[in-house]
């Protein structure tokens, strides 16, 4: 049956952005619409319960078996199978203060940059004994994905100076400012992912990029998903990404999703 030319025909992301002005209509007795947008997606009913489950996800993306009653544990302060001097503990510990960094950030609606993401590298990994002074890589990455050359160590401090929203992270300026601001998130975590300036776990700080990036644009955070490990290590070995489909699909599930 032929669709009727009458009825419109709306684009993931013009669903998610009219989804997500929706839910801050909604909120209008309780939320300041002009700063909506600059103080985040949360304002508009974001369910703050997914924390955990995020926290596990983004891990996961490195090959930690980190559970969401882990992270409950861990966060809780009670027995968990993870000791306080084990590395999980510890990131577990850090990357819920990056989160909370993040959220303060994109509150006063600023956008990640290369310091602001080496210093949540630094509080991610500061409990860890191998990373203590160990901040920006002086070789190829731990974690370094097969056949994808790196920038050499040398050119990391001008990199991370210039990995910003006004130098358009490293990215062609027309094309990303031509971008729906949920597919320059995808630019970000592209961008980031094929630097690598950590010795390890630059695959979490490009997820931790795209999702600042996100909040501070109004959108919700984006949750990892089983698998997702390998859709990143595909996504980093090609060419810089203009839409992922999968993840926009996620992404407006989870602006639809009840408050």
């Amino acid at each position: 049956m032929q669709e009727d030319a009458a009825t419109p025909s709306f684009s993931i992301l013009e669903r998610i952005d009219m989804a997500l002005a929706l839910r801050l209509a909604q909120r209008a007795d309780a939320v300041d619409l002009a700063m909506a947008v600059e103080r985040g997606f949360e304002l508009g009913g974001g369910d703050r319960g997914l924390d955990l489950r995020w926290i596990a996800a983004t891990l996961e993306l490195r090959g930690f078996a980190i559970t969401f009653a882990d992270v409950m544990a861990v966060l809780g302060g009670g027995p968990s199978r993870y000791a306080i001097q084990n590395q999980e503990h510890a990131l577990v510990l850090g990357l819920h203060r990056v989160l909370g960094a993040m959220r303060e950030c994109a509150g006063r609606g600023v956008a990640p940059d290369g310091e602001l993401l080496q210093e949540w590298f630094q509080i991610l990994t500061r409990d860890i004994p191998r990373f203590r002074n160990n901040w920006v890589r002086r070789d190829v990455p731990w974690d370094a994905l097969p056949l994808l050359g790196y920038p050499k160590p040398a050119e990391l401090p001008q990199i991370l100076a210039t990995f910003g929203p006004e130098q358009r992270y490293r990215d062609f300026p027309a094309l990303f400012d031509r971008l729906h601001p949920v597919r320059r998130a995808f630019r970000v975590l592209w961008r980031f992912a094929r630097v690598a300036p950590f010795p390890d776990l630059n695959l979490v700080m490009a997820w931790v990029a795209m999702n600042a990036y996100l909040l501070a644009q109004g959108y919700p955070l984006l949750l990892a998903e089983e698998r997702d490990a390998e859709v990143l290590r595909h996504l980093a070995g090609g060419p810089p990404p203009t839409r992922v489909p999968a993840f926009e699909m996620r992404l407006l599930d989870a602006v639809v999703r009840p408050a």
